[in-house]
């Protein structure tokens, strides 16, 4: 989870800046008088992509990544968000001046089951602690059937619930997953007379019956990013964000977040994760519970640059590089596919995960990953996830816990 300090140092950048006039502020007012009660997220809560291994059909964040094949999911499967990596042999070379992630981070790597009690597979999401990571486990390539947590201090697994299929559902498929530490939300897709849906689904995390929040279909059903907001769920589609109470009600639309997309809440950007944008410039931030927006600097011959509340990462005709929202504090980054990272934004405002090793702004250090491994990947949270794994000994995965890495370390 973020700390407290970088919270506050968060903040206290976004206080330097002023945030939108207008209509913005207006509608954040009227938002506040309506809600008096906000929590601060966890920053690590998080964003993007799971490995099956080489072979298999994979949809990649960025299109044109040379290392990664990217094969278009059949025709009557709709198009889903999670962004998956697979990352050959090849691809696995060590970045310069790094050294093994258990190595780096000794307390932060661990090794894990690969599948389920029921030989199910997992599919790591996110994690919740230090020890502890949220799962999917799998029946088959993509159809999650369990919601589990795997504790590596005890080496026991928890089944938190059973994902549920409504019935007369085609191409159905849970999607992408979040969750506050308290609570689990996520979408699934599927169509049902031919139309297109979504349906958004939570459960307690200490466990019970799932319960279907609501059903989008039409344009509406195209939601590319999920979160928690205290008594609240949050997404993002096409028209901008928006939300709606967990226990019932009818969804709204967030004042300020028109044309926007869920970063880590409260945080949305003007860049959707999906094929076709990773030379796309992310250009502003806006901080949905208070209004703040940020104007990110973009110097002339950046590509992909994505931000978090106070750092991107980008490319230029020189390499790789990350530096402050504000343009600050540039500094060049060498390691194997930096213009194509695996994670949409920073981790926790920290860490950029490559094709084969991660970067740590805060130190500066690079460490490898997926060393002797076919595959690697990222838990499939909505927001960046804290998990990268790779394939271990014969039924295992070796897993970077980045919530699990000590401040300045």
């Amino acid at each position: 989870m973020r700390t407290e300090d970088e919270l506050a140092g968060a903040l206290r950048a976004a206080a330097t800046r002023a945030p939108e006039a207008g209509d913005l502020l207006k509608a954040v007012a009227m938002r506040k008088r309506r809600r008096q009660r906000r929590r601060t997220q966890a920053m690590a809560i998080a964003c993007a992509a799971a490995v099956i291994g080489v072979g298999l059909a994979t949809r990649s964040l960025f299109s044109g990544w040379a290392a990664d094949p990217v094969i278009a999911p059949p025709s009557n499967v709709l198009p889903t968000p999670i962004r998956t990596v697979t990352v050959t042999p090849e691809a696995l070379r060590p970045a310069p001046n790094a050294m093994a992630a258990d190595k780096v981070w000794p307390k932060a790597v661990f090794t894990m089951p690969a599948k389920n009690a029921d030989g199910w597979r997992y599919r790591p999401i996110t994690s919740l602690s230090a020890t502890k990571v949220l799962l999917s486990a799998e029946s088959s390539f993509e159809r999650a059937g369990k919601i589990e947590v795997y504790d590596f201090a005890t080496r026991k697994s928890r089944v938190v619930t059973e994902v549920p299929r409504t019935p007369g559902l085609k191409d159905y498929i849970p999607q992408t997953m979040t969750t506050d530490g308290k609570t689990i939300a996520w979408f699934s897709f599927g169509r049902k007379n031919g139309m297109k849906l979504r349906e958004i689904w939570t459960v307690p995390l200490t466990g019970g019956k799932p319960r279907l929040v609501t059903t989008l279909t039409g344009e509406r059903a195209e939601i590319d990013a999920i979160a928690i907001d205290g008594d609240r769920i949050v997404w993002s589609e096409p028209g901008g964000v928006w939300e709606i109470p967990i226990a019932s009600g009818v969804p709204e639309q967030i004042p300020g977040g028109a044309g926007l997309h869920l970063l880590t809440w409260p945080w949305a950007g003007d860049v959707a994760a999906g094929p076709g944008i990773g030379d796309r410039n992310q250009t502003k931030m806006v901080d949905l519970s208070s209004g703040t927006a940020l104007e990110i600097a973009v110097r002339p011959g950046t590509k992909g640059l994505r931000c978090g509340p106070s750092w991107c990462f980008g490319r230029n005709p020189k390499g790789g590089f990350v530096h402050r929202v504000d343009g600050t504090e540039t500094r060049a980054v060498k390691g194997s596919g930096f213009g194509h990272p695996m994670s949409l934004i920073p981790i926790l405002d920290r860490f950029v995960p490559l094709s084969s090793s991660v970067y740590d702004i805060a130190t500066g250090k690079m460490a490898t990953v997926g060393m002797g491994s076919s595959w690697m990947g990222i838990g499939t949270s909505s927001e960046p996830s804290t998990i990268i794994y790779w394939e271990g000994r014969p039924g295992t995965f070796r897993v970077l816990n980045l919530a699990a890495v000590p401040p300045g370390q």
